[in-house]
């Protein structure tokens, strides 16, 4: 691949006036810092010592809280290299893949089982466990029929129509069901998923 270009991404995810516009108290769960180099490696040997020349080594504790600022900037380094022409697919498609991996781990594989697997259970952990993920914003889950619920988000700064779409999408792959996924906006950090899926067929 050739060199990133990371100030035309950059200026494609509207990344400095978002970048602005969280505030320094904002933090996530050092965790989640580990989809953007997990994904980045399945492409390739190649993009994964990219990654390693345009991001500092930083060790994040899974459960310890870090700066927001840090993970979208590091979220667009990794954007540049997925899809350096749609760096917003790019993240989609990182998110998408996040839900599949995480629920391959020991935690994720007793998650499910769990759940059982349904989205609608599955969505609604996710929302009651906020604070788990980050310490901004808020979530909201509202169910309009079995098979259709909108996810409310106020003041969320990952990028809702890329980020959190590609969450929703993988998350409905990984409870094993067919359905689509909607972005509405109502403001620059605001909006809902509509998320709908085609219910379990009997076997």
């Amino acid at each position: 691949m050739g060199a990133l270009d990371l100030r035309l991404v950059r200026d494609q995810l509207g990344l400095a006036e978002r970048l602005h516009a969280v505030p320094l108290s904002a933090t996530v769960r050092g965790v989640w810092f580990s989809m953007a180099p997990d994904y980045v490696k399945t492409l390739g040997r190649t993009e994964a010592m990219v990654w390693q020349t345009a991001v500092p080594h930083r060790r994040r504790m899974p459960f310890l809280s870090y700066s927001l600022r840090e993970f979208l900037e590091e979220q667009a380094t990794a954007a540049a290299i997925v899809n350096p022409n749609d760096p917003a697919e790019g993240i989609r498609l990182i998110w998408r893949q996040a839900a599949t991996m995480y629920v391959s781990t020991p935690f994720g594989r007793s998650l499910v089982r769990l759940l059982k697997p349904n989205p609608l259970r599955f969505m609604t952990w996710l929302t009651n466990n906020h604070d788990h993920f980050c310490n901004y914003g808020q979530w909201r889950l509202v169910q309009h029929r079995p098979n259709y619920v909108t996810m409310e988000m106020e003041n969320e700064y990952i990028w809702l129509e890329s980020a959190h779409r590609g969450g929703a999408e993988g998350a409905l792959l990984a409870c094993g069901v067919t359905g689509t996924v909607e972005v509405e906006r109502s403001g620059p950090y605001d909006g809902r998923l509509h998320i709908r899926w085609q219910p379990h067929q009997p076997s």
